[in-house]
């Protein structure tokens, strides 16, 4: 919560009667006097804490007389500090219309906004605030708080903000600590170590500026003045301050990035003691993303796994923030990346990347969203013309999406044999609605989110389609990051029917990310796993304790039958707190159960988290991270899953960067060293009444005890491909007893299976 504003508590608003704008109607001056002694009386009140009753005091005061901006300004605040934002917001812009000349109710008002999650509107009253009085300190830090801290973010703005209060005001502590974290978020490290170094020598017991220190060290790579920084931040706090726990984490990686160990001579005071992990890992990963060539640097996002030139062989589609998309062409062991040729290197980047046939001609389309956190920026669609080329046609497709969209997925949701489109937006409070596209089969979408009833409005981030009634339609899961998230269930008829509440997977009720549907549970039909974006301090307490204290960790939703579930997670093993900005799933061991990765972090610069590797056991989940040669502090986001180089394994792509423009990070492509068991691949291709890609085909397949079902998905996790053939772990067992399909169009077909250890093609 900020600081009270109170502006009515100065000395110039002390004096009474105010500046009032003319009266509709005069008070008596007995009226005026006993409005001023209340008025007094609320600020005693405030003085001593008691808001409910300084609150009550405003109001009789603006029932005397209702023209009295600074009595009207003051109950705008109090109800603001009660966090009853559209009160506030009611008596806020009744004094501005009361005195638009005068700032501190509009700045006010601003926050009343921000409470209300109306961050564009703050945005634009604060600037105009600042276009108005130019000279006013005050206005232009809250402006560039707001551009450091709201989306969209723009550090860069927020640094001319601090600069405009330095020239006029040199050397204004807090313009400068501002400039000096400006210069971080945009990756100027030098630059902000320095004016630090120089603010440290003057305050060297600041809290905030130590920390600060810490990270600018830490991210410039001096990692011996990171540690001796945040050692600093430490003592500058109490003992016992909730801040403690994370600048401890912090210490901790600095302290083994400078020396190899931990906690070496570092005294218990700055100690931090974890959850002790010793799960053993049955496969081993290897970070080829150098080697291959595929490790870009940037703010990446979503990746998809596709044969986009037919040669046999899985290429790679990678996304990032207003950077160049790459389409990397796998040449058998390395990764030439060949967007520019392929008419996909564009720089307005993009977040999640999903493939698709959407014109049933054979070959792999390409879909990505922009612009999330960003704001607002078309969609793009890239049709394969099968020559190596790709063109967008986004515009005349009517895919063009204007609005803020985060993630999205295909799937043909009327089983009419052409896949349709689903996109979340609303992320930067623009109030969008999310779309359903509709395939027509003629090269043209329409929305028909309205009429099918999944127009949701909010902040959706995360979405998946799935059969998980096997009804033979797919049914809907979308994540909101701020609202509960909401199931739909396809009732086969064009429309959906919202069963959230009978279903009981809404939670978590704020900060639901990222999701998908598998068979956790091998019992052959979908459960369904949402991820949550935890803060970095329950992360960070949940490391110690090894579980959450709080709501925001994943959930695992096990599919009971007849539109119920249960939330397993804790019982699972999934007990503790992430920041999950995406997720993907895999049977890594190929032991027959499916596996979680969880891709970790968070837009704070100073948050830094490892990626986690959930191995399935059955009866619980295992953290198999480090064992596995995993254990790497990422910012991660895109994951897919693919066995790029047909030795019979899955391999992990996972795209890194974080939020700011200065959190860049290098991709990752982590090879599977392999294991000893058997498995099965398959791939699909379908025909009318079912998509050629078979998107949305449900696979049952039966082996001895084992039985698992597979769904060919396109938009998973952070809006991801997974590679379109389903891959079956065995384990130990050496033949399939059965192999189904449930074609997209509702068409059942048992499959011949010739052998293990192989991938066969099946057509529709």
């Amino acid at each position: 919560m900020r600081t009270l504003y109170l502006l009515f508590l100065s000395t110039a608003m002390l004096s009474w009667p105010g500046c009032g704008n003319e009266a509709k109607h005069t008070p008596s001056e007995a009226d005026r006097q006993h409005a001023a002694q209340l008025y007094q009386q609320a600020l005693e009140q405030i003085k001593n804490y008691d808001f409910k009753g300084a609150g009550t005091t405003f109001e009789q005061v603006l029932r005397l007389d209702p023209t009295q901006y600074e009595a009207r300004l003051g109950l705008g605040e109090i109800h603001y500090r009660q966090q009853q934002y559209d009160l506030a917001r009611q008596a806020l812009e009744v004094a501005v219309q009361q005195q638009p000349g005068r700032h501190e109710a509009r700045m006010q008002l601003a926050r009343a906004y921000l409470g209300l999650d109306r961050q564009l509107e703050a945005r634009k009253m604060v600037k105009q605030i600042v276009a108005d009085f130019p000279d006013q300190v005050v206005p232009r830090l809250e402006l560039a708080n707001l551009y450091m801290t709201e989306s969209p973010p723009d550090p860069r703005g927020a640094l001319a903000q601090y600069e405009a209060i330095l020239q006029a005001k040199p050397g204004h502590p807090k313009a400068r600590a501002g400039r000096a974290a400006a210069n971080l978020h945009l990756g100027e490290f030098a630059a902000s170590a320095a004016e630090l170094d120089e603010l440290l020598r003057q305050q060297p017991k600041d809290q905030y500026l130590t920390y600060l220190a810490g990270t600018t060290y830490y991210w410039l790579k001096e990692h011996k003045k990171a540690v001796a920084a945040y050692q600093q931040s430490i003592d500058a706090i109490p003992a016992n301050s909730p801040m403690k726990p994370t600048r401890q984490w912090n210490l901790r990686l600095a302290y083994l990035a400078a020396y190899g160990i931990y906690p070496g001579d570092l005294t218990e005071h700055y100690q931090i003691h974890l959850y002790p992990i010793a799960e053993k890992s049955p496969v081993h990963f290897t970070d080829v993303a150098p080697a291959t060539g595929v490790d870009k640097l940037g703010r990446n996002r979503g990746g998809a796994w596709g044969d986009y030139d037919a040669d046999g062989d899985l290429d790679l589609f990678t996304v990032g923030i207003q950077i160049p998309h790459s389409l990397f062409r796998n040449d058998g062991g390395r990764f030439a990346d060949i967007a520019r040729e392929a008419g996909l290197y564009d720089p307005r980047g993009g977040w999640s990347a999903t493939c698709a046939d959407y014109d049933n001609d054979g070959d792999l389309d390409l879909y990505a969203t922009r612009d999330g956190w960003e704001g607002s920026a078309p969609n793009s669609l890239y049709q394969n013309q099968g020559n190596g080329i790709f063109k967008e046609v986004s515009a005349e497709a009517g895919v063009d999406d204007p609005d803020d969209t985060f993630m999205a997925g295909w799937a043909d949701y009327d089983n009419d044999g052409w896949v349709d489109l689903y996109t979340c937006d609303g992320m930067t409070g623009t109030d969008a609605a999310n779309k359903l596209y509709h395939n027509e089969g003629n090269g043209r979408f329409t929305d028909q989110a309205a009429q099918a009833g999944v127009a949701l409005k909010g902040k959706s981030l995360g979405m998946a389609f799935g059969d998980y009634d096997r009804d033979g339609d797919q049914d809907l899961y979308v994540a909101d990051v701020a609202n509960p998230n909401t199931l739909f269930r396809n009732e086969g008829n064009g429309r959906f029917v919202d069963i959230t509440q009978k279903a009981e997977v809404g939670k978590p009720v704020q900060g639901g990310y990222v999701t998908f549907f598998f068979d956790a549970d091998d019992d052959g039909d979908l459960d369904l796993f949402v991820s949550a974006m935890a803060y970095y301090e329950h992360f960070v307490e949940s490391q110690i304790t090894g579980r959450s204290a709080h709501s925001a960790h994943a959930s695992l939703y096990r599919n009971d039958g007849h539109d119920t579930f249960t939330d397993v997670a804790e019982s699972q093993g999934l007990t503790r707190s992430f920041g999950s900005m995406g997720a993907g799933w895999g049977d890594v061991d190929y032991d027959g159960r499916i596996d979680i990765y969880l891709a970790n972090g968070g837009p704070n610069m100073a948050r830094f988290e490892p990626n986690i590797l959930y191995r399935n056991l059955g009866n619980r989940f295992a953290d198999i991270t480090e064992s596995a040669n995993l254990d790497r502090i990422d910012k991660g986001h895109g994951v897919a899953f693919a066995d790029y180089d047909v030795d019979g394994d899955l391999d992990l792509y996972v795209g890194d960067g974080g939020h700011y423009p200065g959190d860049l990070w290098h991709n990752h492509l982590y090879q599977n060293d392999g294991h000893a068991n058997n498995w099965l691949g398959v791939s699909l291709e379908g025909s009318h009444p079912s998509n050629r890609s078979a998107i949305g085909a449900q696979l049952v397949l039966r082996a001895g005890d084992l039985v698992q079902t597979v769904q060919l998905s396109s938009g998973d996790g952070f809006g991801c491909t997974n590679s379109l053939a389903a891959e079956f772990g065995l384990g130990p067992r050496k033949h399939v007893d059965q192999l189904e399909v449930q074609w997209p169009g509702g068409k059942t077909q048992q499959l011949l299976v010739s052998g293990i250890n192989q991938t066969l093609h099946f057509k529709e």
